[in-house]
């Protein structure tokens, strides 16, 4: 496995032996530098700082037991470094179907393992987070992006007036569709989209099509 370098690994959970056994084989493997501590409170408020100057390392994974520590408590706790850009943090040993994923995404959570991983996935996906990338399966990124750009139209349709037709020909005007690729493709007459883009641009409050799509590109 290639190795990563010039980052460090902090397990925060119980220093019982499936942790213990997690530092080690972490270090063994990936060659960052792994550190078991046991309270996620007492690392941020008394040693957080100390270790990290000390260690000097580029990048930072915090890797947060949940079965003992709750995402209530990860955020809580960690909410200042969240977007601080060579500090990630990853959940483990979580249960399957509980919809945390979500609210952890919007929160900057890069990484969620499961109960059952087996230890060469545990593995590969400290490795993906180290190397500064996100560790979620496709299936559920997927389903969590269409669902945030979904709720976004829906906040627009209603804050502007729009109707989903509306929204369906903005979106199309912002990535550059004429009004004859409009019609066809929605099965619309050209006068018919003549007058959605007319209702629009007074919803909107534009003056022309380059407008309306800039506007587009921006809100939904």
């Amino acid at each position: 496995m290639e190795l990563i370098q010039d980052t460090a690994v902090f397990i925060i959970g119980p220093e019982n032996l499936h942790n213990k056994f997690l530092a080690y084989v972490i270090e063994r493997e990936l060659k960052a530098k792994c550190i078991l501590f046991p309270q996620i409170d007492k690392f941020v408020e008394q040693r957080k700082d100390q270790i990290l100057n000390s260690l000097k390392k580029r990048l930072y994974l915090l890797l947060i037991d949940s079965i003992h520590t709750s995402l209530e408590e990860v955020l809580r706790h960690l909410s200042s470094y969240m977007h601080n850009s060579n500090i990630h943090v990853a959940l483990f040993n979580l249960s399957v179907n509980t919809g945390i994923e979500r609210n952890g995404l919007a929160k900057n959570i890069k990484g969620f393992f499961y109960k059952d991983d087996g230890l060469e996935l545990f593995l590969k996906g400290i490795k993906i987070i180290l190397l500064d990338e996100l560790w979620i399966s496709r299936k559920l990124l997927s389903k969590y992006v269409l669902q945030s750009f979904k709720d976004k139209q829906e906040v627009v349709k209603e804050k502007n007036n729009l109707t989903q037709r509306e929204i369906e020909i903005l979106s199309m005007v912002s990535l550059g569709s004429t009004n004859e690729e409009i019609s066809e493709s929605l099965n619309l007459s050209l006068s018919t989209v003549k007058t959605h883009l007319y209702n629009i641009y007074k919803k909107i409050n534009v003056k022309n099509r380059f407008n309306a799509a800039i506007w587009a590109s921006t809100n939904i």
